[in-house]
């Protein structure tokens, strides 16, 4: 099985490397909504604070924001291996049936990592820095990651039920979008209404992103690291296993 997930992994990059503007893509949205929420909505969330000292507060979320939209591309991707025949052609071969899915995650992966490295680049010239050390600054880029591989695992488990690609990006890009804004990434618990601060305190991406902050700013984030690290596992164990499932199933 090594050895098939080595091969599939290095057909992913080189489908990436073959079509850049699915890397940009996973990291330009992200930087265009940076870029107008903090000059536009800064103030109004952080009264009396600068536009850099909100990027230090929203930055995080920006960038999980990356690869969690990013991992819409992993889903069309199992949609068109599907629908080309390819899936079919692995079928009939001695290969497992967990390597087409790993493979292809763990090169989504690489893309995961140059998102969250450019998305931080812009925040750092918009005035984002790291307080906490090293270590700190480590555990920033490594996080979104952890948790990426998490939602891959959740969209190739969509698309191997769903019919369409089309499917696939529409009954998951609303999911995502909730999950983005009701969240602690953008504002703080307490200025969210009270009916939304419960979805906010169990909404993962919270996690991620006070997480996130906490190895950038400093602070007690350890119990946040924790549930990211917990969720990522959770979403990988069950949806891996759903995605294995449909894929034997399928006739």
């Amino acid at each position: 099985m090594t050895t098939d997930v080595r091969v599939m992994t290095r057909r992913g990059l080189i489908l990436m490397l073959r079509s850049p503007m699915t890397v940009a893509m996973a990291a330009i949205m992200p930087i265009i909504l940076l870029t107008l929420m903090s000059v536009s909505f800064g103030k109004m969330v952080l009264p009396g604070a600068s536009v850099g000292e909100y990027v230090q507060y929203a930055a995080p979320v920006f960038t999980v924001m990356g690869v969690v939209f990013g991992a819409l591309s992993t889903a069309i991707a199992t949609q068109q291996d599907r629908t080309s025949g390819f899936d079919d052609r692995l079928r009939v071969s001695p290969v497992s049936a967990v390597a087409p899915f790993a493979g292809r995650i763990f090169a989504d992966a690489a893309r995961n990592i140059g998102s969250v490295v450019v998305v931080t680049a812009v925040a750092v010239a918009m005035g984002f820095r790291f307080e906490a050390g090293l270590s700190g600054a480590v555990l920033y880029f490594v996080l979104p990651v952890i948790f990426g591989f998490g939602i891959a695992w959740m969209m190739v488990a969509i698309a191997t039920y769903v019919d369409s690609a089309e499917t696939a990006v529409s009954s998951t890009n609303a999911l995502l979008l909730l999950l983005s804004f009701l969240s602690t990434g953008f504002v703080t618990l307490h200025d969210l209404p009270g009916w939304a601060q419960p979805i906010a305190s169990a909404n993962p991406i919270s996690h991620v992103a006070q997480a996130m902050r906490g190895a950038s700013s400093g602070g007690d984030y350890a119990g946040d690291v924790v549930v990211t690290i917990v969720w990522a596992i959770g979403l990988t164990l069950v949806c891996g296993l759903l995605a294995v499932r449909g894929y034997r199933r399928r006739p």
